[in-house]
């Protein structure tokens, strides 16, 4: 098993090297041609942060003024075959405690970026990709997120294409990704190599036939995962639907040379409703893999935003049940977003079974012309053995007002508010950060020659 994770790693250097190549010599052919959009913004903020913690003893209280800075940069940009998709944001503070005197530095920066050239009359494709994101390696919540640690994550991949048929596409690729990041997060890599057989059934239906073999090294513990899955999907007139099912198996070699196996059925299904003002999709999704692992399976997603923080696991099989709706037309002046989540996780290390749950809804008000107001709630929950039993959970809701003052300055009001309750060993603990915030952006959208 040794050889053949070293054979993936001596492969993944070039691979990597070459793809950076392709993407600045493809990147340097115009991408100025076409832009698409270009946004950004940036803040100067002033707020008080209250925190109670509740202690052994009674509760300990701690007020905090704070100034600071925040950012965000997005772009949507095209040049014939190439495409970059970029959306980072970050902040910058300082508080002072008001009763120690001390004073604190905090930042987070999260983010992503993806370079894709494809081209459909060339038989070659590849990609570039770069996240920034906040992760932890416990079940722990905390109130305040940028006590979390950040990783960055690089990914490169390409595919080669083959036609056998008018309604036949083969596709072999290679995907590799690295993560560097703080502490015991740091030095992940992984390898995927699949192959992948489409026959088009009608003009709306497809089915595919996919295989992978990805390899990962994390701090010394080897993991091989082969997958297949057959793959049917289908373009309805309201939306669209998908299911997949097939098998995973697993090899898992530690640092003291004893090794470890796994396997279990896969498979998802997934339907959505879509129309020019909602969207709702229902999923359920069964699968074999490790957060090492994912570094070359997963690529950057470009929703509202990444989340808060990303959970580093172990090889694990995991059940997921999730709805997510939106909608811009709640009524003439509101937009709702709501998704709903539950997971069950099977460690194949330690054999542990965990269940995640998570929710939240996020509603804005057009108040005025020059006024909106914007109201979000959130909470996750971890449980054990026993789904029924949270043992960790964290509340947050965050009201904002905003006051147009330019076309592109505006001045806001954020009350945010965290409440943290846990039944492990730690305090139950509640924040609440009042922030007045003023805001210069830009928007710049159009094309070239």
């Amino acid at each position: 098993m040794q050889l053949r994770v070293d054979r993936a790693r001596r492969l993944q250097a070039p691979i990597l090297i070459g793809l950076c190549i392709l993407g600045a010599n493809a990147s340097g052919q115009g991408l100025s041609d076409k832009v698409t959009s270009i946004y950004g913004s940036g803040s100067v903020f002033t707020g008080l942060t209250y925190t109670r913690t509740d202690t052994g003893s009674g509760t300990d209280t701690n007020t905090e003024p704070s100034v600071g800075l925040s950012g965000s940069l997005g772009g949507n940009l095209e040049s014939g075959a190439n495409s970059l998709q970029l959306q980072y944001g970050g902040t910058l503070e300082t508080r002072r405690d008001t009763f120690g005197g001390g004073q604190t530095d905090s930042s987070s920066v999260t983010g992503a970026s993806r370079f894709v050239h494809f081209d459909p009359a060339s038989r070659f494709d590849f990609n570039l990709g770069h996240t920034v994101s906040s992760v932890r390696n416990d079940t722990g919540f905390v109130v305040n997120p940028s006590s979390y640690d950040t990783r960055n994550t690089l990914s490169a991949g390409a595919g080669l294409r083959f036609f056998p048929g008018d309604l036949t596409t083969l596709r072999f690729s290679g995907q590799a990704g690295k993560s560097f990041g703080e502490g015991e997060l740091n030095g992940g890599e992984s390898f995927t190599a699949s192959a992948d057989l489409t026959r088009r059934l009608s003009e709306r239906s497809s089915a595919s036939l996919v295989g992978s073999r990805s390899w990962s090294d994390d701090d010394g513990l080897d993991t091989i995962i082969d997958s297949a899955q057959v793959i049917y999907n289908r373009t309805l007139e309201n939306g669209s639907f998908s299911i997949g099912v097939g098998t995973s198996r697993s090899e898992t070699e530690f640092a003291d040379g004893s090794e470890s196996d796994g396997d279990a059925g896969t498979g998802f299904v997934n339907r959505t409703w879509a129309s020019d003002e909602s969207q709702t999709t229902v999923a359920y999704n069964r699968r074999l893999s490790d957060s090492t692992t994912d570094l070359s399976l997963n690529i950057p997603e470009f929703l509202d935003f990444l989340p808060d923080s990303i959970r580093i696991r172990d090889l694990v099989v995991s059940d997921s049940v999730s709805i997510t709706h939106n909608t811009s037309r709640l009524c003439d002046v509101c937009t709702l977003g709501l998704v709903a989540e539950a997971s069950v996780l099977e460690s194949q290390i330690t054999g542990a079974t965990t269940h995640e749950y998570r929710t939240g809804i996020n509603l804005g008000v057009q108040l005025t012309s020059l006024q909106r107001l914007s109201f979000g709630y959130s909470w996750q929950g971890d449980a054990g053995e026993d789904e029924g039993t949270i043992i960790d959970q964290i509340h947050s809701l965050n009201t904002r007002w905003t006051r147009q003052l330019a076309e592109n300055t505006s001045f806001s009001v954020d009350f945010n508010q965290s409440y943290l309750r846990s039944k492990l060993e730690r305090n139950d603990q509640e924040q609440f950060t009042l922030r007045l915030v003023l805001t210069h952006g830009f928007s710049l959208m159009g094309t070239g020659s």
